[in-house]
């Protein structure tokens, strides 16, 4: 069934909701579980790697430069780490990664696709070999990577996917052609992922996150990298992603949109919009803005939810007519 909202105005406010009341939970403890995390030598992925190593889970660390070096501070830390250099943005890559995971645990429970290539031009200046490079990196190695490991999740029933996604491709951004395309295809591929895998165990679902990374820190001012530094750290986006990679993971198919301390999500609606057996060009003009405005929505969980209700409300508005 679709999720209806309203929203008046075009004013939009942010509202910061807390817990009327403490909630207690179990503490997540993940060991036993075997953590694949990809692009995981510095940044974003090594902070996962560490976070979900804390909490119990053996780790494979893979990055085609400075996984040794990675896994020998998580060592030293007291946690059990396996280095990949398999270059995960082509199928042997990917394979290769999976297999080491398997040789080294004899399992994949939790895998996480951390890898992305950042290059931000505009559509004058994306060069045919910078749009495959992305692409390759930040979209097509989570495909791969998560087809590998797919068949070993299925056979035990149970597996966590988080995949990496960015606002820049759900929300869009001037000057970033490449990078929003892969991103906005990762939401694609999760969302399709998710309805698979549940029935089989297997949760999937994205980050989106803001942090001040190695990859960020390239793309802005040096007064701006300062802000992110302290305002946005890598160690407050991993609570998210170790919450997706357990087993009391609540949701499935969703995107959690983790900035500095602040967990939300992005979703995907669909506006009332109007009917008119008789349409026209014209007539489309002529009741602009009704098919834009976004005062009435709805939230679908599958294409077919989707197409059928739209459907059902066209023969009703139809038969009116």
């Amino acid at each position: 069934m679709p999720g209806r909202a309203r929203r008046s105005g075009t004013r939009v406010i942010p509202v910061i909701k807390c817990h009327k009341e403490a909630i207690t939970v179990e503490a997540i403890s993940l060991t036993g579980r075997t953590a694949v995390i990809t692009g995981a030598a510095s940044g974003l992925g090594f902070a996962y790697a560490r976070m979900l190593g804390q909490r119990g889970a053996q780790v494979v660390v893979n990055d085609i430069n400075g996984a040794a070096e990675a896994v020998a501070l998580l060592v030293a830390d007291g946690i059990e780490a396996t280095a990949s250099t398999a270059d995960v943005s082509q199928p042997a890559g990917a394979r290769s990664l999976i297999e080491t995971a398997r040789q080294a645990y004899n399992s994949v429970d939790i895998l996480v696709n951390n890898a992305a290539v950042g290059r931000y031009t505009p559509l004058s200046q994306t060069t045919v070999e910078e749009w495959e490079l992305v692409r390759s990196v930040s979209l097509d190695a989570g495909f791969y990577v998560t087809r590998e490991a797919w068949p070993l999740m299925t056979a035990q029933g149970y597996g966590r996917v988080i995949l990496t996604t960015s606002g820049i491709g759900l929300v869009g951004e001037a000057g970033n052609v490449s990078y929003a395309a892969a991103k906005a295809g990762v939401y694609g591929l999760m969302r399709t992922l998710a309805l698979e895998g549940e029935p089989l165990g297997i949760k999937v679902n994205c980050i989106a996150p803001i942090a001040s990374t190695p990859m960020s820190r390239k793309h802005v001012t040096e007064e701006i990298a300062a802000m992110m530094e302290v305002g946005y750290p890598v160690d407050l986006v991993a609570p998210a992603v170790v919450v997706l990679a357990s087993e009391q993971c609540p949701v499935a198919g969703k995107v959690l949109d983790v900035a500095g301390g602040r967990v939300g999500s992005f979703f995907v609606g669909v506006v009332t919009g109007y009917y008119d057996r008789e349409l026209t060009p014209e007539s489309i003009l002529e009741s602009w803005p009704l098919p834009v405005d976004r005062d009435e929505y709805s939230v679908f969980d599958t294409s077919m939810t989707y197409m059928g209700v739209v459907m059902e409300e066209a023969k009703a508005k139809g038969a009116k007519n």
